[in-house]
């Protein structure tokens, strides 16, 4: 069928179950670039990748080989590497799938910061097989883009979602309450800020830490200001990247310091002890992203969005929160943003003005 998504398998072995999966989660949830129909990963072999994710089905199975998932989808065209390890490297073992993949003509795409373009090995045998090596954070590498002051003509309501860790489910929420607004009739633009965002299909997106720093505003914001005079939207929902007090993933305080969003949301996962994949840095208490998040936007958090990995009394713990720090408190996974929107749309009335 004309137009139709290019079917596509996700490389996560060893991994779907972690953290580090976040790009192949993301994939699993929503992708409207590729048609994703099975994750390689030999530990989680016959299971559903949604059921195992958060326990929805989503109908893509999650297989024990390359050739095994190629069995049942000869059609494949894209193999994507679903991982974001530290240091952005290419895990064990993936080299001989990437490969055999190529090998097989099926086009490669990594958002990795290694670069398998890059990889004369690689590169030949893509070229002799007539497949494509797609680094989406080589996209963006070189932009340079300066900042002009052109952000004080985007009129739409900003919404920025932040978190307290990193691969703590801040793109997620953001695409839910972008999908939650359009559903209400409150037209809305997600701009992604990550490599899973352009995997995903996001229109308008710039990977930021592909971007040099001193860019990196510039960058935002001529993406952000694209977004409005093309779309004309109410709303442009922005997900920031890694968290403003991680000692190695510190990313957000450009976005927040830039965009001054009127609404910001901040997603935490209650159980987490310390910084994930980095048990050194103890998690600093959530009032004290609480304050850095007013001072910086000059307001508090307008809700507080749960991730619920380790949680046991999910409820609970939510009422605790927003009784504590007297800020609504949400559970997306489990209830939807219906009740932020809501919010939204007390709180901002026109929104839901014509015109």
């Amino acid at each position: 069928m004309a137009g139709e998504a290019p079917e596509a398998l996700i490389l996560a072995e060893g991994l779907y179950a972690t953290t580090d999966a976040k790009t192949a989660h993301g994939l699993v949830r929503k992708s409207l670039k590729y048609r994703v129909v099975g994750v390689i990963d030999s530990k989680l072999a016959g299971r559903d990748a949604g059921e195992v994710l958060d326990g929805v089905r989503r109908g893509i199975r999650i297989y024990a080989s390359l050739e095994e998932a190629l069995r049942e989808h000869p059609g494949v065209k894209y193999l994507i590497v679903g991982v974001a390890t530290t240091g952005g490297r290419l895990p064990p073992g993936y080299r001989e799938v990437v490969k055999e993949a190529l090998r097989r003509g099926i086009s490669v795409v990594s958002g990795l910061h290694e670069f398998l373009s890059d990889d004369p090995e690689l590169a030949t045998i893509a070229r002799e097989a007539g497949a494509e090596i797609v680094d989406v954070r080589k996209i963006y590498y070189g932009m340079r883009v300066h900042y002009t002051g052109k952000m004080r003509e985007v009129k739409a309501l900003k919404v920025v979602v932040v978190g307290t860790d990193s691969a703590v489910g801040k793109r997620t929420t953001a695409l839910m309450l972008a999908d939650e607004l359009n559903a209400r009739g409150v037209k809305t633009v997600f701009v992604g800020t990550g490599q899973t965002a352009w995997m995903q299909g996001a229109k308008y997106v710039f990977v930021l830490d592909s971007v040099i720093n001193d860019f990196v505003p510039g960058v935002l914001e001529d993406t952000v200001w694209r977004a409005y005079v093309e779309e004309k939207p109410k709303v442009i929902v922005v997900p920031g990247q890694g968290s403003p007090l991680h000692p190695v993933f510190p990313g957000s305080f450009e976005i927040l310091n830039l965009l001054k969003p009127e609404v910001t949301l901040l997603q935490h996962a209650p159980a987490r002890k310390h910084f994930d994949g980095f048990p050194e840095f103890p998690m600093p208490p959530l009032e004290k992203f609480i304050k850095l998040i007013e001072l910086l936007t000059d307001k508090p958090p307008f809700a507080i969005t749960l991730n619920t990995e380790g949680l046991g009394e999910v409820e609970r713990v939510r009422e605790a929160i927003e009784r504590e720090y007297g800020i609504p408190t949400v559970v997306p996974l489990k209830e939807g943003l219906g009740r932020v929107v809501d919010l939204m749309l007390r709180s901002f009335p026109q929104l839901l003005e014509s015109g």
